[in-house]
């Protein structure tokens, strides 16, 4: 990890132990930049040598002890249950894309069939209607 002016760059959140005031440099009389209410999260982008962390709360950094803050405690069990959810929703949809999709398929495909039956029907009754008229004439030209 880098160090800019005697400052350990890091990128996590902690969580306030209790209630606590960012200061605007690491010294206990400095000026009260922000403050959080315990529990609140606290976003923390380095720590300083002497025991300061520096945090960012809508672009105003400030610096509080580090035994004010805490780990924030993650709930991976919530997570996996939530990604185990979303991944089958997702496989649903997909499923009932596919399911659409042929029967689309199926539908275009017997469209085309009843277009070709009706075209068939067509061109027997023209066929059918020609034959009986050259037919009509060969017994006239014959009596």
């Amino acid at each position: 990890m880098g160090s800019q002016r005697g400052v350990t760059e890091l990128n996590r959140i902690m969580k306030a132990k209790s209630s606590l005031e960012a200061k605007t440099e690491p010294d206990e009389q400095a000026e009260v930049v922000v403050s959080y209410d315990s529990g609140a999260p606290v976003y923390v982008t380095g720590e300083t040598a002497d025991g300061w962390y520096r945090v960012l709360y809508q672009d105003k950094v400030g610096y509080v002890r580090i035994s004010e803050l805490t780990v924030q405690d993650m709930d991976i069990s919530g997570l996996d249950e939530e990604i185990d959810a979303v991944e089958m929703e997702s496989r649903m949809v997909i499923e009932e894309v596919e399911r659409h999709r042929a029967e689309a398929k199926r539908s275009r495909i017997w469209g085309m069939v009843i277009v070709l039956l009706v075209a068939g029907i067509f061109a027997t009754g023209i066929i059918s209607t020609i034959k009986a008229g050259k037919s009509g004439k060969k017994k006239e030209t014959e009596d």
